[in-house]
């Protein structure tokens, strides 16, 4: 049996394994030089994260079950409780679960999950604070395994010992071998933290290692954006080098400063730069261009980033880059909403005062047309590209990062109809440094919040979509597809065989790419529909024509029924 046969066995069987309770395991901690710094703050206005003042020193910490749950014994140990023993099924839900979805019970998570990427073995790599619930990821990650449940033994706290903050780096699951690129992160400078690292680092699934690589970047970053192109590099972009501090008796002052040159990392040759895409307005200093830039590749062999403003731009990372300003402006931004591909070339994004803009990248002059807005103003808030499609706007606050305007209801935005519908109301607020992330089974894991305050929320929920409910009014989960074989690896333009458990009609494949997720935004997050046929169990599906459409690297591959009710993702890695 294959790696990823087993992993696609594994994932048809999420949330249903009963599981024993024990304490949560914790990998001994290597003897590290200390973190420093303590609680961030999101005064992004100047971006500096630590919260000198003690606005949210006091902040409570939120296991999930209650708030104000005490740490237990510090750091290096956390609280064991959790939601209970058994494994999460699609719990039964009210009479207009079938519209409006279900928020599962809140559980603890080991650190606040500020950071989060979908492992192509399923499992969930996160990091971002310290198990007190502070800034900081020097000393730990963590990594969920979905198939253990929602208890304390689903959750491995990992040991650090790279020397490099991971705390505001940029990541992405590579392509060819599921591991994880990191790069950039957190700096101490004359005792201030948020200045950047160029530090390189790789998440190993097969041991959970992480490792230092040898080669940095040519430039320091902190909220950089990660994009995979169809050679498989991954070009990155944005983040800022420096910080501004006022100085004061003990240090000097530093101006801000940002990494506004475009760097390619190729798995086989290693680092290049592009020395001739620099540019401030489309990821550097401009108005907060640099904070992890809305950046996707797009059909026209491109990668495009939205800025703040309303501007679009292209880069080429071809030889050493070129960048352009392309037509088209959005209504005003802000670095701290959402914006997801829900089709190929097609970009819902979030804008400024809750309107929405769909931006269209399928020809080379780009067109922008207004959406219908939001509820709300969902500063901090995600949006999550769901299993048929649809997207699902959740967190944020009108009021910023805090708890005045914060939004506890959901949304549902239809590509069909251009349409919001209130869905679900969560029991926790997500606001700065929170996620939300699609998961194989199609429901989607939301946490984190905090670092700073108002609460460190080291806990996360589960949000079973509408699409999961029997549409008689009856709450009850619906009956699913089942996909029992598909390739676990195939290339572009190609047609491959996937059997399904029984004759049941399917009405629509879908490919969605893994998710990594982080600071309201998830880089590389993209949808496909697919053509197929149907013959009895027996379906021919073709894959995308071209890897500008569906770059290298795993997506989640559904099969949905007349009622729009969607199996259990199976991976399949997209490549050459």
């Amino acid at each position: 049996m294959s790696r990823l046969t087993a992993i696609n066995t594994t994932l048809n069987r999420p949330w249903a394994r009963p599981v024993r309770r024990h304490a949560l395991k914790i990998v001994t901690l290597a003897v590290l030089a200390g973190c420093g710094g303590g609680a961030s703050t999101p005064d992004e206005a100047a971006m500096v994260e630590e919260d000198r003042m003690g606005v949210f020193g006091n902040a409570p910490i939120d296991h999930g079950p209650g708030p104000g749950v005490a740490v237990d014994g510090g750091e290096g140990r956390v609280s064991a409780q959790s939601v209970g023993a058994q494994a999460v099924t699609v719990p039964t839900g009210p009479a207009d679960a079938h519209v409006k979805g279900v928020f599962g019970a809140p559980f603890s998570w080991p650190i606040i999950p500020l950071h989060t990427v979908l492992l192509a073995d399923g499992r969930v790599l996160s990091y971002g604070s310290k198990p007190n619930g502070l800034q900081g990821a020097q000393l730990h990650y963590a990594v969920w395994d979905p198939s253990q449940g929602t208890g304390s033994e689903a959750h491995l706290l990992l040991s650090n010992t790279t020397g490099t903050d991971i705390f505001c780096a940029g990541q992405v699951l590579m392509p060819n071998t599921g591991e994880v690129l990191l790069v950039g992160g957190d700096r101490i400078v004359n005792g201030k933290r948020n200045y950047a690292n160029a530090d390189v680092n790789v998440f190993t699934p097969g041991d959970n290692k992480l490792t230092k690589q040898a080669q940095s970047m040519a430039y320091q970053r902190w909220y950089a954006t990660l994009i995979t192109a169809p050679s498989g590099e991954v070009a990155v972009l944005g983040g800022r080098i420096d910080r501004f501090y006022e100085g004061d008796a003990l240090y000097p002052p530093t101006d801000d400063t940002y990494a506004s040159t475009p760097e390619v990392y190729s798995p086989t040759t290693g680092w290049r730069t592009l020395t001739t895409a620099t540019s401030d307005a489309a990821y550097g200093g401009r108005v907060q261009a640099w904070n992890y830039p809305r950046a996707w590749w797009s059909p026209q062999g491109k990668v495009v980033t939205l800025n703040v403003l309303g501007e679009i731009h292209a880069l080429d990372i071809a030889g050493t880059g070129n960048v352009v300003k392309l037509p088209g402006t959005l209504p005003r931004g802000a670095y701290m909403l959402p914006a997801a591909m829900y089709e190929p070339g097609k970009i819902l994004s979030v804008r400024s005062g809750g309107l929405a803009s769909v931006v269209d990248l399928t020809t080379e002059s780009p067109t922008v047309t207004s959406a219908a807005p939001l509820s709300g103003d969902r500063q901090f808030g995600n949006a999550t590209v769901l299993a048929d499609g649809t997207v699902w706007a959740n967190g944020g606050s009108s009021t910023g990062n805090d708890l005045v305007g914060a939004y506890y209801h959901s949304e549902l935005w239809s590509p069909a109809t251009g349409n919001w519908t209130t869905t679900a109301t969560a029991v926790k607020p997500r606001l700065y440094h929170s996620i939300s992330m699609l998961m194989p089974d199609g429901t989607v894991l939301t946490g984190g919040g905090g670092a700073p305050g108002p609460v460190a929320n080291m806990n996360a929920e589960i949000y079973f979509p509408p699409y999961l409910y029997a549409k008689d009014g009856s709450g009850l989960p619906a009956v699913r597809p089942q996909i029992t074989s598909a390739p676990t690896s195939a290339t572009w333009g190609q047609t491959i065989p996937v059997t399904m458990a029984n004759k049941r009609v399917v009405s629509k494949m879908s490919l969605i790419r893994f998710g990594a997720v982080t600071h309201a935004f998830s880089n590389e997050q993209r949808f496909e529909s697919l053509s197929f046929s149907q013959s009895g169990k027996s379906l021919s599906v073709s894959l995308p024509a071209s890897a500008n459409h569906a770059p290298p690297g795993y997506y989640m591959l559904f099969a949905l029924d007349k009622a729009g009710v969607p199996s259990i993702a199976k991976v399949i890695r997209l490549g050459a």
